[in-house]
């Protein structure tokens, strides 16, 4: 960890970001984690896994699609759902707070498909 001179604030300089395989929706609600593919490949989810920073956009829609906590559903959660319309959680520059993304669900309407990047 490194230590701005200016604002005395910690931060990692080396965040790595990770692109993911686009995401087919089926009009369920999943734990985003579950959906994650590098190269056609599941990733293997973890408990408690953070994230500095995470996007979510949709590329084609067809209706609304959302995301948020387990209670997401058809009319809970932040509507994603138009093309180019996307979900963006801001860098967090303290070394030790970070997004759990094992705690992010989404729904994707059916058909649609959406793409998720993080950065660790």
């Amino acid at each position: 960890m490194t230590v701005d001179f200016r604002t005395k604030v910690p931060y990692h300089p080396s965040m790595k970001l990770i692109p993911y395989d686009d995401i087919l929706g089926d009009g369920v609600a999943h734990q985003l984690v579950t959906l994650l593919k590098i190269g056609g490949v599941a990733v293997t989810p973890r408990i408690n896994w953070r994230s500095k920073w995470w996007q979510a956009v949709m590329l084609t829609s067809s209706g609304v699609s959302r995301i948020g906590d387990q209670n997401v559903s058809a009319t809970n959660g932040v509507p994603i759902g138009t093309v180019n319309n996307g979900q963006f959680a801001p860098p967090i520059a303290f070394g030790t707070d970070a997004y759990p993304i094992d705690q992010i669900y989404v729904i994707i309407n059916s058909g649609d498909v959406m793409s998720f990047a993080r950065c660790e």
